[in-house]
Protein backbone atom coordinates (compact mmCIF):
# COMPACT_ATOMS: atom_id res chain seq x y z
CA UNK A 1 0.00 0.00 0.00
CA UNK A 2 1.21 3.53 -0.55
CA UNK A 3 1.81 5.93 2.29
CA UNK A 4 -0.41 8.57 0.26
CA UNK A 5 -3.43 5.74 0.98
CA UNK A 6 -2.80 4.65 4.11
CA UNK A 7 -2.90 8.68 5.50
CA UNK A 8 -5.64 9.34 3.30
CA UNK A 9 -7.80 6.32 4.68
CA UNK A 10 -5.72 4.98 7.82
CA UNK A 11 -8.73 6.75 10.01
CA UNK A 12 -10.73 3.38 9.93
CA UNK A 13 -7.85 1.11 11.40
CA UNK A 14 -6.31 0.75 14.79
CA UNK A 15 -2.59 2.67 13.82
CA UNK A 16 0.05 4.37 14.83
CA UNK A 17 1.48 6.41 12.31
CA UNK A 18 4.72 9.08 13.31
CA UNK A 19 5.19 11.99 11.25
CA UNK A 20 8.76 14.02 11.92
CA UNK A 21 9.07 17.88 11.05
CA UNK A 22 10.02 18.72 14.64
CA UNK A 23 7.35 15.90 14.09
CA UNK A 24 4.00 15.02 15.79
CA UNK A 25 2.43 11.54 16.04
CA UNK A 26 -1.40 11.22 15.04
CA UNK A 27 -3.16 8.26 17.11
CA UNK A 28 -6.67 6.81 15.79
CA UNK A 29 -8.28 4.28 17.74
CA UNK A 30 -11.81 4.40 16.41
CA UNK A 31 -15.00 2.32 18.06
CA UNK A 32 -15.48 -0.07 15.07
CA UNK A 33 -16.63 -3.68 15.30
CA UNK A 34 -14.11 -5.94 14.09
CA UNK A 35 -11.70 -3.69 16.91
CA UNK A 36 -14.45 -4.52 19.24
CA UNK A 37 -14.51 -8.08 18.86
CA UNK A 38 -10.54 -8.34 18.78
CA UNK A 39 -10.65 -6.10 22.50
CA UNK A 40 -12.68 -8.88 23.62
CA UNK A 41 -11.20 -11.56 21.93
CA UNK A 42 -8.24 -11.34 24.06
CA UNK A 43 -7.12 -11.12 27.72
CA UNK A 44 -4.39 -8.96 29.98
CA UNK A 45 -1.49 -11.37 28.76
CA UNK A 46 -2.57 -12.16 25.32
CA UNK A 47 -1.59 -8.91 23.69
CA UNK A 48 -0.04 -8.35 20.55
CA UNK A 49 1.57 -4.86 19.91
CA UNK A 50 1.70 -3.49 15.90
CA UNK A 51 3.73 -1.10 15.01
CA UNK A 52 3.38 0.57 11.17
CA UNK A 53 6.05 2.78 10.43
CA UNK A 54 5.95 5.03 7.11
CA UNK A 55 8.73 5.44 5.58
CA UNK A 56 10.21 8.06 4.06
CA UNK A 57 10.14 12.53 4.59
CA UNK A 58 6.48 13.07 5.38
CA UNK A 59 5.80 17.14 4.95
CA UNK A 60 4.41 17.71 8.29
CA UNK A 61 3.08 20.79 7.63
CA UNK A 62 1.12 20.07 4.79
CA UNK A 63 -0.60 17.48 6.74
CA UNK A 64 -1.57 19.03 10.10
CA UNK A 65 -1.69 22.42 9.04
CA UNK A 66 -1.28 25.56 11.60
CA UNK A 67 -3.48 28.14 10.49
CA UNK A 68 -2.52 30.70 12.64
CA UNK A 69 0.48 30.67 10.82
CA UNK A 70 -0.45 29.98 7.73
CA UNK A 71 1.04 33.72 6.85
CA UNK A 72 4.40 33.09 7.88
CA UNK A 73 3.92 29.95 5.71
CA UNK A 74 2.77 31.48 2.49
CA UNK A 75 5.72 34.28 2.75
CA UNK A 76 7.94 30.97 2.96
CA UNK A 77 6.90 28.36 1.16
CA UNK A 78 4.03 29.35 -1.12
CA UNK A 79 4.61 26.83 -3.83
CA UNK A 80 4.11 24.02 -1.42
CA UNK A 81 1.22 25.14 0.35
CA UNK A 82 -1.82 23.73 0.78
CA UNK A 83 -4.75 26.86 -0.05
CA UNK A 84 -6.47 27.84 2.76
CA UNK A 85 -9.56 27.31 1.16
CA UNK A 86 -9.07 23.47 0.63
CA UNK A 87 -7.90 22.70 4.17
CA UNK A 88 -9.85 20.59 6.31
CA UNK A 89 -11.33 22.21 9.66
CA UNK A 90 -11.76 20.62 12.82
CA UNK A 91 -13.99 21.09 15.24
CA UNK A 92 -12.88 23.26 18.73
CA UNK A 93 -9.26 23.72 16.84
CA UNK A 94 -8.66 26.71 14.79
CA UNK A 95 -5.36 27.51 14.79
CA UNK A 96 -5.37 23.84 13.00
CA UNK A 97 -6.35 22.27 9.91
CA UNK A 98 -6.15 18.68 7.63
CA UNK A 99 -4.38 18.15 4.59
CA UNK A 100 -7.93 18.22 1.93
CA UNK A 101 -7.46 14.07 1.50
CA UNK A 102 -7.48 13.25 5.24
CA UNK A 103 -11.58 13.69 5.46
CA UNK A 104 -11.75 9.85 7.40
CA UNK A 105 -9.29 11.68 10.11
CA UNK A 106 -11.30 15.10 10.33
CA UNK A 107 -14.09 12.92 10.83
CA UNK A 108 -12.80 11.00 13.39
CA UNK A 109 -11.01 13.81 14.92
CA UNK A 110 -14.45 15.55 15.51
CA UNK A 111 -15.92 12.73 17.04
CA UNK A 112 -13.08 12.70 19.25
CA UNK A 113 -11.08 9.35 18.28
CA UNK A 114 -8.00 11.05 17.14
CA UNK A 115 -5.46 12.74 19.22
CA UNK A 116 -2.39 15.11 17.93
CA UNK A 117 0.92 15.46 19.65
CA UNK A 118 2.88 18.31 18.02
CA UNK A 119 6.36 19.03 18.35
CA UNK A 120 7.99 15.54 19.16
CA UNK A 121 11.30 15.21 18.85
CA UNK A 122 14.35 15.33 20.41
CA UNK A 123 16.67 18.01 21.71
CA UNK A 124 19.77 19.53 19.13
CA UNK A 125 18.52 18.27 16.32
CA UNK A 126 20.94 16.60 13.37
CA UNK A 127 18.93 17.18 10.78
CA UNK A 128 19.92 13.96 9.47
CA UNK A 129 17.27 11.69 7.52
CA UNK A 130 20.01 8.32 8.56
CA UNK A 131 20.92 9.77 12.18
CA UNK A 132 17.26 10.46 13.26
CA UNK A 133 15.70 7.14 12.10
CA UNK A 134 18.84 5.27 14.51
CA UNK A 135 17.76 7.78 17.55
CA UNK A 136 13.59 6.85 16.75
CA UNK A 137 14.53 3.25 16.57
CA UNK A 138 17.54 2.87 19.34
CA UNK A 139 15.78 5.63 21.85
CA UNK A 140 18.93 7.35 22.35
CA UNK A 141 19.81 10.84 23.19
CA UNK A 142 21.38 12.95 20.28
CA UNK A 143 24.59 12.65 21.66
CA UNK A 144 24.19 8.78 21.81
CA UNK A 145 25.16 5.92 19.78
CA UNK A 146 23.38 2.70 20.64
CA UNK A 147 23.38 -0.64 18.92
CA UNK A 148 20.45 -1.77 20.17
CA UNK A 149 16.69 -1.06 19.78
CA UNK A 150 14.23 0.43 21.96
CA UNK A 151 11.70 -3.29 21.76
CA UNK A 152 14.73 -5.26 21.54
CA UNK A 153 16.02 -4.51 25.06
CA UNK A 154 12.49 -4.50 26.05
CA UNK A 155 12.25 -8.03 24.75
CA UNK A 156 15.91 -9.14 25.83
CA UNK A 157 15.05 -7.75 29.73
CA UNK A 158 12.09 -10.33 29.48
CA UNK A 159 13.77 -12.98 28.02
CA UNK A 160 17.12 -13.00 28.89
CA UNK A 161 18.40 -16.07 27.57
CA UNK A 162 16.32 -15.96 24.38
CA UNK A 163 17.27 -17.70 21.91
CA UNK A 164 18.56 -20.78 24.05
CA UNK A 165 15.43 -22.68 25.18
CA UNK A 166 13.13 -21.34 22.94
CA UNK A 167 10.01 -21.93 21.58
CA UNK A 168 9.04 -23.41 25.07
CA UNK A 169 5.22 -23.97 26.32
CA UNK A 170 5.22 -20.51 27.72
CA UNK A 171 6.63 -18.82 24.58
CA UNK A 172 5.66 -21.14 21.55
CA UNK A 173 5.63 -18.15 18.95
CA UNK A 174 8.41 -15.75 17.76
CA UNK A 175 8.62 -12.93 20.41
CA UNK A 176 8.55 -10.45 17.34
CA UNK A 177 8.17 -10.45 13.84
CA UNK A 178 8.81 -7.80 10.99
CA UNK A 179 7.62 -7.68 7.80
CA UNK A 180 10.29 -6.94 5.32
CA UNK A 181 13.52 -8.84 4.51
CA UNK A 182 15.67 -7.53 7.49
CA UNK A 183 15.40 -7.10 10.84
CA UNK A 184 15.02 -3.39 12.14
CA UNK A 185 17.56 -1.58 14.99
CA UNK A 186 14.21 -1.37 16.90
CA UNK A 187 14.43 -5.40 17.63
CA UNK A 188 17.68 -5.82 17.91
CA UNK A 189 19.09 -7.04 21.46
CA UNK A 190 22.40 -7.01 22.54
CA UNK A 191 23.88 -9.71 20.46
CA UNK A 192 20.77 -11.24 18.46
CA UNK A 193 17.91 -9.65 17.33
CA UNK A 194 15.28 -10.56 19.34
CA UNK A 195 12.53 -10.96 16.48
CA UNK A 196 12.61 -12.71 12.95
CA UNK A 197 11.64 -10.88 9.62
CA UNK A 198 9.41 -12.06 7.28
CA UNK A 199 8.57 -10.73 3.59
CA UNK A 200 6.75 -13.79 2.15
CA UNK A 201 5.23 -16.65 4.23
CA UNK A 202 5.92 -19.05 1.08
CA UNK A 203 9.02 -17.87 1.28
CA UNK A 204 9.73 -18.42 4.76
CA UNK A 205 8.76 -22.49 4.64
CA UNK A 206 10.53 -22.77 1.47
CA UNK A 207 13.96 -21.29 2.55
CA UNK A 208 13.62 -23.15 5.90
CA UNK A 209 12.20 -26.73 4.31
CA UNK A 210 15.14 -26.83 1.94
CA UNK A 211 17.71 -29.45 1.48
CA UNK A 212 21.32 -28.35 1.05
CA UNK A 213 24.64 -29.69 0.40
CA UNK A 214 27.53 -29.16 2.86
CA UNK A 215 28.79 -25.92 2.98
CA UNK A 216 33.03 -25.92 1.86
CA UNK A 217 35.82 -25.50 4.26
CA UNK A 218 36.76 -22.06 3.00
CA UNK A 219 35.83 -18.57 3.96
CA UNK A 220 32.85 -18.40 1.83
CA UNK A 221 31.40 -21.55 3.22
CA UNK A 222 31.77 -20.16 6.99
CA UNK A 223 29.61 -17.36 5.92
CA UNK A 224 27.36 -19.84 4.23
CA UNK A 225 27.47 -21.84 7.89
CA UNK A 226 26.14 -19.09 9.42
CA UNK A 227 23.31 -18.29 7.26
CA UNK A 228 22.41 -21.57 7.05
CA UNK A 229 22.26 -21.67 11.12
CA UNK A 230 19.72 -18.87 11.29
CA UNK A 231 17.97 -20.97 8.98
CA UNK A 232 17.92 -23.74 11.27
CA UNK A 233 16.98 -21.56 14.08
CA UNK A 234 14.18 -20.23 11.77
CA UNK A 235 13.01 -23.62 11.06
CA UNK A 236 11.58 -23.77 15.17
CA UNK A 237 9.08 -21.21 14.49
CA UNK A 238 8.22 -22.74 11.11
CA UNK A 239 4.51 -24.15 12.32
CA UNK A 240 3.46 -21.31 14.03
CA UNK A 241 4.33 -19.05 11.49
CA UNK A 242 2.73 -21.46 9.12
CA UNK A 243 -0.34 -21.38 11.12
CA UNK A 244 -1.15 -17.81 12.13
CA UNK A 245 -0.69 -17.09 7.97
CA UNK A 246 -3.14 -19.73 7.14
CA UNK A 247 -5.57 -18.58 9.67
CA UNK A 248 -4.87 -14.81 8.25
CA UNK A 249 -6.01 -15.69 5.15
CA UNK A 250 -9.73 -16.38 6.34
CA UNK A 251 -10.92 -12.79 6.90
CA UNK A 252 -13.17 -12.57 9.98
CA UNK A 253 -17.24 -11.18 8.92
CA UNK A 254 -16.75 -7.98 11.08
CA UNK A 255 -14.11 -6.62 9.19
CA UNK A 256 -15.91 -4.09 6.39
CA UNK A 257 -16.57 -5.20 3.32
CA UNK A 258 -15.36 -5.38 -0.03
CA UNK A 259 -15.70 -1.73 -1.05
CA UNK A 260 -15.96 -0.50 2.26
CA UNK A 261 -12.97 -1.66 3.83
CA UNK A 262 -10.72 1.59 3.26
CA UNK A 263 -7.42 0.12 3.89
CA UNK A 264 -7.85 -3.02 1.63
CA UNK A 265 -9.61 -1.80 -1.57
Amino acid sequence: MKRRHFLKYGGTAAAWAGFQLKGFSINPMPRLPFLKALAEGGNADNRVLVLIQLIGGNDGLNTFIPLDQYGNLSNLRSNLLIPENNVLKLNGAIANGLHPVMTHFRDMYNDGLVSVVQNVGYPNQDYSHFRSTDIWMSASDADELLETGWAGRYLQYQHPSFPDGYPNNDFPDPLAIQIGSVVSLALMGNTVPMGMAISNPQAYYQFVSDIVEPAPDTPYGHELEFVRLVAQQAQVYYQSVKDAADVGSNQSAKYPPLGQNYLAD
